[in-house]
């Protein structure tokens, strides 16, 4: 019979006999000498039978009573197979007629990986770490780094002159920095982000707090042979670009588990639905009122192939903030919920994708207010080839790319993590693109309608419209025509007609029936030390139901930059544009001017730098001229190096002039001039 049952046996029988009781005692544990040595449990010379009989052992959680033998009055374990490497861990347990456990001794040894001999052993609690422990904090450390580019600066205003009832405090310390983070043992990593910001004047902090947390998040990745995860917290996406969620960065956090070939791949998220900077709201979900939930799937069902059918499935369910102003009973902060469903495939080694989307939102505005809650509806199909597997046309390879696209998104569809999304149209696109060597091009066509809902007193307009861009960047010329330098060109524009396809009876606003459109003509050259470039754009104006008026829109730049030498640069433009009302017969002209220049006075020690912007208005809509001119002169006391701070001194000012031309009553100037004290420190540390 087996060991533990004739313990069991006599345990119960002994406990059954009236007058039995066991004395307090202790045991010791010799540990195995290595990896496959017996392990033994030193037990008093005078323990009674009847309480060996309710013992029992456990070695990594695992009962090995049965495996026991005794030797002399102790336990003796004779292994079955060699240990693994690492901590183990040894249980005394006493068993009473219950069947509940009572722990009397608990110990642990270590087997060093290397050797696969004991390296430590003794009482939980006091235990020393292993040798692979020890290893793999070392990994850690080795794998390490840490890097931040901080700036700060003490600036007191000396002079001023008309700066209004609302001027910052006249000192003020302010600056920032950029943190980043990482380390890596084996399959598992950890990388953070952040920044800083700050800002002594209240008025002008982004937060309302002298010191405090920008954006930042904090990410832990696995990587195994099957499994993958990554768990992120801070400021993130899902990595899902649709209907419901489109550009939608917030602080929250996020847990994505998957097969490493990222056939499978499930995350589930919790995001602040709005903005959010500072460290008073770390995690972004101290408000489960004010906060976005769901999870997304994604999976290829027949293949891992990159190319393969994946499909996506997303839901979410949320409530935004309501600026502080509610109802008896709810808020009323915008709350919506919605689900979709995203199909991609790949065909002929993905020179040609399909993809299908579709999308239910349930949306309600103000909440508990008294609008009513809308459930719409979106969806989209979309193409996109490449018909020639990188044809070469005069030596050069092309590509060329052709799409279209149908997509339907309801009258009243909406989504709080796609918050921008232009709702009600039924549209039909087209679009190609090619490539060849040093020129660009690309043509899109748009056929769209509203009003898809059909609702009886909305009208129904139509849309169509066609892009155009085309670029070419020319190789150094050179002999004759070096004086051209790199040149390049480009030219763009659109055509847009608006037309009315339906009017409900007893509409009184205008009718919709115009065209637009706008042309733009670039180029430019550089050479070793200077550049130039120059445009122009007309856009023009028709309405021919007469409700607005037709205008023409001139627009005219020109910019160049010099480096005139290792310690002087030039840079300035000009920029000339003329509005011309039609129907009222009136055109006004506006100029800008801006030139710049910074240089190296004395080198290693101090820079200069100088800016003046010039804004003049003329013709019929007449506005006072504007100067604008903001200077630095900085000198260094110690050039920043990485972890040794660097110490600066400036002088920095400012002056904003206002001239009302006819006018005097509109003229004003106001300026500000500082001394600045600057420490700039990089730092970087690696293992």
């Amino acid at each position: 019979m087996r060991f533990r049952s004739l313990i069991y046996s006599a345990a119960f029988i002994a406990l059954s006999v009236p007058g039995v009781a066991f004395a307090d005692w202790s045991a010791n544990f010799d540990a195995p000498a290595d990896a496959g040595s017996p392990m033994r449990i030193d037990l008093p010379g005078d323990l009674d039978v009847m309480e060996l009989t309710t013992l029992g052992v456990e070695l990594d959680g695992i009962d090995i009573t049965a495996l026991l033998s005794l030797d002399g009055g102790d336990f003796l374990y004779r292994l079955v197979e060699p240990l693994s490497s690492g901590v183990h861990v040894v249980r005394l347990l006493r068993i009473s007629s219950e069947g509940s456990a009572e722990e009397i001794g608990l110990w642990s040894f270590n087997i060093d990986g290397n050797t696969g001999e004991t390296v430590a052993s003794g009482d939980v609690a006091t235990t020393e770490p292993s040798q692979s422990e020890i290893a793999a904090a070392e990994s850690w450390l080795r794998s390490s780094s840490f890097s931040a580019d901080t700036m700060t600066e003490a600036s007191n205003r000396l002079f001023e002159e008309d700066l209004g009832p609302d001027q910052p405090n006249h000192t003020i310390i302010s600056g920032g920095g950029d943190l980043n983070g990482e380390a890596s043992s084996g399959r598992l990593s950890v990388t953070g982000r952040a920044n800083y910001l700050v800002q002594s004047d209240r008025n002008l902090a982004q937060t309302g707090n002298a010191v405090d947390l920008g954006e930042y998040d904090i990410t832990a990745a696995y990587t195994g042979e099957t499994i993958s995860g990554k768990a992120i917290l801070g400021h993130h996406d899902i990595g899902v670009n649709s209907f419901l969620f489109s550009n939608f960065y917030r602080r929250g956090a996020s847990l994505k588990v998957g097969t490493s070939d990222e056939r499978v791949q499930a995350t589930t998220f919790a995001f602040r639905p709005m903005s959010v900077a500072g460290a008073r709201d770390f995690s972004g979900l101290h408000d489960s009122k004010d906060r976005l939930e769901g999870v997304t799937t994604s999976f290829r069902p027949f293949s891992n192939d990159l190319h393969g059918l994946r499909i996506t499935g997303l839901y979410y369910d949320g409530e935004g903030d309501d600026g502080g102003f509610g109802v008896a009973g709810g808020s009323t902060g915008p709350q919506g919920s919605g689900y979709g469903v995203i199909a991609d495939k790949g065909f002929f080694g993905g020179r040609l994708t399909l993809r299908g989307e579709y999308a239910m939102s349930d949306y309600d505005s103000d909440g508990a207010g008294a609008l009513e809650e809308d459930s719409s509806g979106a969806h989209s199909i979309g193409v996109e080839a490449r018909p020639f597997d990188s044809p070469v046309f005069l030596d050069k390879t092309a590509d060329i790319v052709v799409g279209g696209k149908y997509e339907r998104i309801d009258t009243f569809f909406a989504s709080l993590a796609n918050q921008g999304i232009a709702a009600d149209h039924d549209a039909y696109s087209a679009y190609t693109n090619i490539y060849w060597g040093s020129l660009s091009a690309g043509l899109q066509l748009l056929h769209q309608t509203n009003n898809v809902d059909d609702l009886a007193n909305v009208p129904t307009d139509r849309l169509r419209s066609l892009n155009f861009n085309t670029s070419y960047n020319f190789n150094p010329q050179e002999g004759s025509l070096s004086f051209l330098g790199t040149p390049y060109i480009n030219f763009s524009g659109f055509v847009s007609d608006s037309d009315r396809m339906d009017t409900p009876a007893g509409y009184i606003p205008g009718d919709t029936n115009s065209v637009s459109d706008s042309t733009t003509f670039g180029f430019g050259t550089s050479y070793s030390s200077w550049y130039w470039s120059g445009s122009h754009t007309v856009s023009q104006y028709e309405d021919h139901a007469n409700i607005s008026s037709d205008t023409v829109n001139n627009l005219t730049g020109f910019n160049a930059g010099w480096t005139v030498s290792d310690r002087l640069d030039l840079n300035g433009g000009v920029q000339v544009g003329s509005f011309r009302d039609e129907d009222f017969a009136t055109t006004t002209y506006n100029t800008n001017l801006q030139l710049g220049v910074s240089g190296i006075v004395v080198p290693d020690k101090v820079t200069a730098r100088f800016d003046y912007n010039l804004n003049l208005a003329a013709g019929s809509g007449d506005t006072p001229d504007r100067h604008v001119v903001n200077s630095e002169a900085e000198w260094t006391l110690f050039a920043p190096q990485t972890n040794r701070p660097g110490l600066a001194l400036a002088v920095r000012g400012s002056m904003e002039d206002f001239n009302g031309n006819a006018s005097a009553i509109q003229d004003e100037t106001n300026y500000q001039v500082f001394t600045v004290f600057r420490v700039r420190a990089p730092l970087s540390f690696s293992r």
